[in-house]
């Protein structure tokens, strides 16, 4: 259809979503998420959004923070290394002086979880903002359809593709964004 609306109709503009640099502290990114957090809470007017978009020394954006980002964190580095198998704990028995070193180190490695959350948060905070953030995977382009962002969120599991024009980011789309459309036209479709 001719008049079918595309991601760039649909899209929110990068420049409405908050930059933070990579080498910033972790506490950093929680401070601008905190504000824009209150202002959503405090139905303050405007456009707040929950995910930040990292950039390096040079300005270009190398990656993005959303709340989950900066919940998964909180999982100390040792934590996630950490890699065990069913058959690893089938053969504890059988093995178990073998494995006793590997035991050990799985027990260190999930310590905290035994801590409080205030603990972890002290310790956790400490990072920056290149070691919490994910990386940007722009797979859409402003002329694609609404569909095809659909299906990108969906096949791929990112919850916000970029959108770029000539190699430059210009928007995400979000859930958000897709949701009115789905409204609007639904209003036809179902009689609502």
């Amino acid at each position: 259809m001719e008049n079918e609306k595309r991601v760039k109709d649909i899209m929110s503009h990068i420049e409405e979503y908050d930059k933070v640099d990579m080498e910033a502290p972790f506490c950093d990114a929680l401070a601008i998420l905190k504000k824009n957090h209150e202002k959503i809470k405090a139905c303050v007017t405007g456009t707040f959004h929950k995910t930040l978009f990292v950039t390096d020394a040079s300005k270009k954006i190398v990656g993005k923070l959303s709340i989950y980002d900066l919940i998964r964190g909180l999982v100390p580095e040792p934590a996630k290394e950490l890699e065990v198998s069913r058959s690893f704990y089938s053969v504890l028995s059988s093995r178990a002086l073998e494995v006793a070193d590997e035991v050990g180190r799985f027990q260190e490695g999930f310590k905290w979880l035994h801590s409080t959350f205030l603990d972890l948060t002290k310790q956790e905070t400490q990072k920056k903002v290149k070691e919490v953030m994910s990386p940007i995977h722009p797979l859409l382009v402003e002329e694609d359809s609404i569909n095809k962002a659909i299906y990108v969120m969906f096949k791929e599991n990112i919850r916000q593709p970029l959108v770029v024009r000539d190699g430059e980011i210009i928007g995400v789309v979000n859930i958000m964004d897709i949701f009115p459309e789905l409204l609007e036209i639904a209003g036809d479709v179902c009689v609502l």
